[in-house]
């Protein structure tokens, strides 16, 4: 069946095809080029039900950072609308950590006016003439799937769908396409368009039965097998599957860096993040979603063992350097795949002696130590306190905090993008998983330095103006406390380890944070000593549950040198 459409512009019939197609929310940064489309969300009156309901976010990364939240925790693309270049440009850290965390996106920037005068939307001011480049495409291309512009109405529909098909198929990720005004101002007189895309996307599915079946039989004779997983935790069903394979075979699991809730925290074969206590014995290692399985440098298993890769992109092949050993490649659903393996194998007796074996080597519940209350809380400290005060609440963790310390046992309850290192995601992330969520409240665990990246008074306004439940908890060491590790790491006995004030790395200034719910309108508090941790969070917590945002800023010890 196809949706008539007469006498309107190609925004309007632009913006009616992206309701159709699934598509709920365009987060947008304005510029010139969006004219056309401002008209046509004006015009709509009583049909404004039919286009995506527009969300005007103060900063292109906070607006990349809301889609890829949406879409993490709806499954569903969301569709990003910046400036020209200079907003591509401003939005492209947040494209990168879409690209590497796998995140269907549907980004679009407009363009400058091709014609100079004579048509609508034709150049109209001085700024059309230096912002026009020759490839806009090429800032962003190699962190998307598929670029192209729109060039004429009538390829309206096959475009829109090509990109979506494009950007969920398998691995999924950003597309960008680029929308002249001229073309968006254009008026037609009749335009059809069908209530269902006509491209599917592709699905990762099975790899072939031979792969499966060599893996299946080193399984079976394996002594020590190990399952490293990163990012398999994207849905409940790869979960669960992941889960079932490691219980039923007694195959012990390191979340190393894990993205997502990677097992949950009372498993009895979750091992924890520590490698070195099971990579160098063992036989056979599945590398489950993972970019990076191992540090060469530091740990590695040991010659003749075996290794799988497996993964929607086992190789991951946008990577120009990646040479972890591959004696297997599974490419497809880690879902389909775990189950596969199940199928395909007996546990035997190798299985209930390495249960027997791992049941002492499970990472022991740690208890809270008995400590002054008056002492500055330790990261540890901040994280537990929000497992406890903030159950049930999603976490996007960008922050010195642990996922094993969350003790969280279910699919969408933690994100993590540490994938490409962008920092300034988690806050914008958590504002579009709330919408997707029918704005529930949300926990943001941030660095004081990745609190900054975030542009906080841009995600800040979001959070006021659509009535986002947002928790931020700030741990803040008054330093990049990542840039220090890694300069001690190299340099474990030199000048800047020794020093009282470390070049680029100390920030001086210890800033108020709290303070920026003043101008915002929510809660904001300041902890400096462990006894205040708890109530200051049952305030927040109680803010956010009556439609307001909270800020608490917690002095922690870990990097902070006075």
């Amino acid at each position: 069946m196809a949706l008539i459409l007469k006498g309107m512009t190609v925004a309007e019939a632009y913006l009616r095809l992206l309701k159709l197609r699934g598509i709920d929310y365009l987060f947008a940064n304005a510029g010139t080029d969006f004219a056309p489309i401002i008209e046509a969300f004006a015009k709509a009156g009583s049909d404004i039900g039919l286009m995506p309901e527009p969300v005007l976010v103060p900063h292109e990364n906070v607006a990349v950072s809301m889609a890829m939240g949406h879409a993490l925790m709806s499954g569903k693309p969301q569709a990003v609308m910046v400036h020209v270049n200079v907003g591509t440009a401003n939005a492209l850290c947040g494209l990168m950590n879409a690209n590497r965390m796998q995140v269907p996106m549907l980004f679009t920037a407009g363009r400058t006016p091709i014609l100079e005068s004579g048509a609508p939307g034709a150049r109209s001011g001085f700024i059309h003439w230096p912002q026009e480049m020759y490839d806009q495409g090429g800032i962003v291309r190699e962190m998307v799937r598929w670029d192209y512009e729109l060039r004429d109405p009538r390829q309206l529909e096959a475009v829109v769908d090509r990109a979506l098909a494009m950007a969920g198929s398998s691995p999924a990720g950003p597309v960008y396409l680029t929308l002249p005004r001229e073309i968006l101002a254009m008026e037609v007189d009749t335009i059809s368009l069908a209530d269902t895309s006509a491209i599917v996307p592709a699905r990762a599915g099975l790899p072939p039965a031979a792969a499966l079946d060599e893996v299946a039989g080193w399984l079976r004779e394996a002594q020590n097998p190990v399952l490293v997983t990163s990012a398999t935790g994207r849905t409940q069903e790869a979960l669960d599957a992941l889960e079932a394979f490691a219980e039923t075979f007694a195959v012990p699991v390191i979340p190393f860096n894990p993205r997502f809730m990677e097992i949950s925290h009372d498993h009895s074969m979750n091992m924890g993040p520590d490698l070195a206590r099971f990579l160098p014995e063992a036989d056979l290692v599945i590398v489950s979603e993972t970019i990076a399985p191992w540090m060469p440098d530091q740990v590695r298993p040991p010659e003749g063992c075996k290794v799988v890769q497996l993964g929607e992109d086992p190789l991951f092949r946008d990577l120009p350097m990646r040479s972890f050993r591959a004696d297997a490649t599974l490419a497809g659903s880690p879902a389909q795949i775990f189950r596969a393996l199940l199928d395909r194998v007996e546990a035997g007796d190798k299985a209930a002696a390495r249960r027997e074996r791992l049941l002492d080597r499970t990472p022991s519940a740690i208890t809270a130590a008995e400590r002054d209350g008056a002492a500055m809380p330790a990261p540890k400290d901040v994280t537990r306190a929000i497992a406890e005060i903030c159950a049930g609440v999603p976490v996007f963790k960008e922050s010195p905090a642990l996922l094993d310390d969350f003790g969280l046992d279910s699919a969408g309850t933690f994100f993590f993008s540490g994938a490409s290192g962008g920092l300034g995601w988690s806050m914008g992330a958590a504002l579009g998983a709330s919408l997707a969520k029918d704005r529930q409240p949300v926990v943001v665990t941030v660095g004081d330095g990745s609190y900054m990246f975030n542009t906080p008074l841009a995600a800040h306004h979001v959070a006021a103006s659509q009535s986002i439940p947002l928790l931020t908890v700030i741990y803040n060491n008054c330093a990049w406390n990542a840039v220090r590790r890694s300069t001690h790491g190299m340099y474990p006995s030199g000048y800047a380890k020794a020093a009282a004030k470390e070049p680029l790395t100390d920030f001086a200034i210890d800033f108020d944070y709290a303070r920026m719910m003043d101008v915002a309108g929510g809660h904001g508090e300041r902890v400096d000593r462990l006894d205040q941790l708890v109530p200051a969070l049952e305030r927040a917590m109680a803010a956010i549950r009556s439609g307001r945002q909270a800020l608490v800023d917690a002095r922690i010890t870990a990097g902070r040198k006075s």
